[in-house]
C-alpha cells in the first residue's frame, strides 16, 4: 500500500555476560552465555513531505520482537510517532513521541543486555544510559522507557551560506521498572530539559551541537550541558 512499509527480519544474538566483583548479588546471577533467535518486524505509515528535514506530515511506526528460540525469552514492543508542521516560513514545528516496553516470558526476568534505555537523541541534557534504575553503582535500564519532544527549527535564522540550522527544543523522558529485584528504586520520575540544537554541514560531514538546561531529574541521573556528535 502507498506510504505503508513492512520490514521483517530474523535476528540471531549471542551474549556473553560477565560481572565485576563490585556488582550486586542480583546482577551476578545474570552472568553467563545466552543465545536468542528472534523474529522482528516493523510496520510504518509515512506521510511526510520528504524524508530529510520534513516540513509537513507525519510518520507512525510500530515494531515488535518475538522469540523463536531464546534461553531467556522476551517480548518487546516499540511505538514511535513524529508530526511536522510549518508554523511560518521561518519556523518548522515538530512533535515526537517514543515508547518501548520489554517483558520476560515463561516467568523469566529480562536480562541486563536486553533492558531498555533512552539514547541522547531522545532525551537531551542527560548522558546516554545514565538515567533510570540503579543497582548499586550500575545503571541497569528498565522494562519501560518513553520520551516526547517538542522542537522548533529556525531554518532562516542564520544566512544560508553558513550551512547552519538552529532550533529550540523541550524534551521529556523516563526509564523505569526493574523486574529482577523489587528492592531496587523503580525510578519512575519524569526527566525534562530544554535548550538549543545547532547543526552545521561542515566539510567533513554534518556536525550537531546541543546546549541543554535540565528542568527536572532524579538524584541518580547523570546530566550534561553540552553534547557534540558527527553525523545526522
Amino acid at each position: 500500500y502507498k506510504d505503508v512499509y513492512l520490514s521483517p527480519k530474523i535476528a540471531l544474538s549471542i551474549d556473553d555476560l560477565k560481572v565485576e566483583n563490585s556488582a550486586s548479588t542480583a546482577l551476578k546471577q545474570q552472568k553467563g552465555s545466552f543465545t536468542d533467535l528472534t523474529f522482528d518486524y516493523g510496520i510504518s505509515l509515512d506521510k511526510r513531505d520528504k524524508v530529510y528535514a520534513p516540513t509537513d506530515g507525519y510518520i507512525s511506526s510500530f515494531n515488535q520482537t518475538l522469540p523463536i528460540f531464546a534461553d531467556t525469552p522476551f517480548l518487546k514492543n516499540t511505538y514511535a510517532f513524529s508530526k511536522y508542521a510549518t508554523i511560518t516560513k521561518n519556523a518548522i514545528g515538530t512533535f515526537k513521541f517514543y515508547g518501548t516496553a520489554i517483558h520476560g516470558l515463561d516467568d523469566e526476568d529480562v536480562r541486563l543486555s536486553k533492558r531498555v534505555s533512552l539514547p541522547t537523541s531522545k532525551l537531551r541534557g542527560f548522558e546516554g544510559g545514565k538515567i533510570g534504575p540503579v543497582d548499586g553503582f550500575d545503571y541497569v535500564g528498565g522494562n519501560y522507557a518513553m520520551a516526547s519532544n517538542f522542537e522548533i527549527s529556525l531554518p532562516n535564522f542564520l544566512p544560508e551560506s553558513t550551512k547552519t540550522d538552529v532550533g529550540l527544543y523541550l524534551d521529556f523522558g523516563n526509564v523505569w521498572h526493574v523486574d529482577y529485584d523489587d528492592n531496587i528504586d523503580q525510578s519512575n520520575k519524569i526527566r525534562s530539559s530544554m535548550g538549543v540544537n545547532t547543526s552545521w554541514l561542515s566539510p567533513v560531514g554534518p556536525l550537531t551541537f546541543v546546549f541543554s538546561q535540565n528542568l527536572s531529574k532524579a538524584a541518580t541521573d547523570v546530566t550534561e550541558s553540552f553534547n557534540f556528535k558527527l553525523g545526522t
